[in-house]
């Protein structure tokens, strides 16, 4: 199948967008966020386990249970990122525009990180407009990034047993910057009342309208709002298209009742003229076609379904 036949299959399964939602991260990404987010959190919490629980005293059962929970997740943070790629194979140019997006930097980037914390404080405070990522996501990106391969690295040495202290170093400094990053990400994405609408975009890929334009203004902007004018036009121009036609049917109000009164004259000729009774068939017919008006001459024709005036 070719690129564009997986991309239609991806768009067939999601809902059609209404004029309030829009569609701000598709299949592929959306996958490739929780392969790595919810690996990510199971290691995350079997370490503090690990840590905090078995560390101080490893003669406590089930420690080698929450090991391999720890190595297995580990294992899937490779694995599955890896087999997203791979599946979705079509959209890999749609996470190299992302990546390309994470690590170029405006200056608007750089107020907005400085304005963020004060706009909470002070509603008065506009950020700058962001594209598809502002710039805390875009610092959150880039150090998942930076990290990743660090983490799996380290993770592998101290499973292998081999430069264990200078591992373990390594693995634990990774985890504290990861603490601040993601306490950071889930606040955002959960409780903030600003930021959490957002969270849908992740789970049906789908956010509201009025929310991307204000948060991811430029984004909305190159992708959504030509559409929305194009979409618009149509209904913009209806008024305009409506007035000629109220006007003729104004115009045709007399000609409407011109037509009601032939038609009503016509049916008084039939009261005021009754015909003859007929001697015979054939008179009836002659009868008939002498009285009624031929066809051609009616101001309106008969109705074709009952065959009346």
């Amino acid at each position: 199948m070719s690129a564009a036949d997986h991309a239609l299959i991806d768009a067939a399964a999601l809902p059609a967008e209404s004029h309030d939602e829009i569609l701000r991260f598709r299949v592929s990404e959306r996958q490739m966020h929780w392969a790595i987010a919810i690996p990510f959190m199971i290691c995350y919490s079997t370490a503090i386990v690990l840590i905090t629980i078995y560390n101080p005293h490893p003669e406590r059962p089930y420690r080698q249970v929450a090991s391999w929970i720890h190595r297995g997740s580990g294992l899937a943070l490779f694995a599955l990122p890896l087999w997203t790629l791979i599946q979705h194979w079509y959209d890999f140019a749609i996470h190299r525009a992302n990546i390309g997006e994470v690590w170029r930097w405006t200056v608007a980037d750089v107020k907005w990180l400085f304005l963020m914390g004060p706009s909470t404080l002070n509603k008065n405070i506009t950020l700058p407009d962001q594209g598809k990522f502002n710039a805390a996501e875009k610092i959150n990106f880039m150090m998942l990034m930076a990290t990743l391969p660090v983490y799996l690295v380290s993770g592998a040495l101290i499973w292998m047993h081999e430069f264990v202290f200078s591992a373990w170093v390594m693995h634990l400094s990774m985890a504290a910057i990861a603490t601040v990053l993601m306490s950071g990400h889930i606040f955002m994405a959960t409780v903030n009342p600003d930021t959490r609408v957002g969270l849908s975009g992740m789970i049906t890929g789908y956010v509201s309208r009025h929310w991307a334009s204000h948060h991811y203004g430029i984004w909305y902007r190159d992708n959504f709002e030509q559409a929305d004018a194009e979409t618009a036009t149509p209904v913009d121009a209806a008024p305009a298209a409506a007035e000629p036609m109220a006007e003729a049917r104004v115009a045709a109000e007399p000609m409407a009742e011109a037509v009601d009164g032939a038609r009503t004259f016509v049916r008084q000729l039939h009261l005021v003229a009754p015909r003859p009774a007929p001697e015979s068939p054939d008179d009836d017919v002659a009868a008939s076609e002498a009285v009624r008006l031929p066809r051609f001459m009616y101001p309106v024709q008969p109705d074709a379904r009952t065959g009346t005036d």
